[in-house]
């Protein structure tokens, strides 16, 4: 089984003012979506969160102190992992998804691999290949478990998609891939999903963003918090992104896309 043993002072440490450029990542990436703090086996979004998003980043090391004075005792059954959801949501004041608007979603494979994260990280590899083929930009991420998460971030469809369009771009990716043990429920823009750079709140190790060279090489000892560094480059994407995703549609999968109005 993947992990280690963390301490409160490791976790803390790790969320704290010695780490705030992983305070700043977390917060980063949590904006604009729903967010919720998991703590153990529990139903996502049950968890002590700040619903629409974090106030700030420091808000970050708040929370997990918070959830770390609940557990008794030196040793910790689990770590504050930070989840958020894979649509993205307007800022309209709204503390309430249903008061805010949706406007648009990642597209995440998660590979769901049990077996061990060599199979997943290979079965991962053969969407990345499939994408690579055709230029997409992409990222990717360890779950902090046994796996990767392959990310479309919304920012590289040329336009909005219906909810039944989405699902079967998603599902035609992973089929011309031939990638095995995709999880298929995360298509939903309602499904959480672990911040990069959070803990895994069962392992302890960080859902950690990777470069597609690391993907090749990875091993979990990359993901222990004494080995994490920030890598700003992560979040960037290509000026013509949408370009190429378009070319992907017509090219890679067949189809075009009516471009948006200008």
């Amino acid at each position: 089984m993947l992990g280690y043993i963390l301490t409160a002072e490791d976790v803390l440490g790790y969320y704290g003012e010695e780490r705030r450029d992983i305070q700043q990542a977390i917060f980063r990436y949590g904006e604009s979506r729903e967010t919720v703090v998991v703590m153990q086996s529990s139903i996502l979004g049950r968890g002590r969160g700040d619903g629409p998003g974090f106030r700030s980043p420091e808000q970050i090391l708040e929370i997990a102190k918070m959830c770390l004075d609940e557990q008794e005792g030196p040793v910790l059954r689990n770590y504050p992992a930070f989840h958020g959801t894979v649509g993205r949501y307007t800022e309209n004041g709204g503390m309430l998804r249903r008061t805010r608007a949706l406007f648009g979603a990642d597209m995440v494979f998660d590979i769901d691999a049990k077996v061990n994260y060599k199979e997943a990280f290979r079965q991962g590899m053969r969407i990345t290949d499939f994408l690579d083929r055709y230029d997409v930009p992409y990222r990717v991420k360890f779950s902090g478990g046994s796996g990767p998460h392959i990310i479309l971030p919304y920012e590289v469809f040329p336009q909005p998609f219906s909810d039944a369009k989405f699902k079967r771009v998603f599902n035609m990716i992973s089929t011309l891939s031939e990638a095995e043990h995709v999880d298929g429920s995360l298509w939903s823009p309602t499904h959480f999903l672990r911040l990069p750079y959070s803990l895994n709140e069962y392992t302890g190790l960080t859902s950690l963003p990777l470069t597609r060279e690391e993907m090749e090489s990875f091993e979990p000892g990359m993901a222990e918090i004494q080995n994490v560094e920030v890598d700003e480059s992560w979040f960037e994407l290509p000026e013509d992104a949408q370009e190429q995703m378009e070319r992907f549609f017509v090219d890679g999968l067949g189809f075009k896309l009516r471009r948006r109005e200008e």
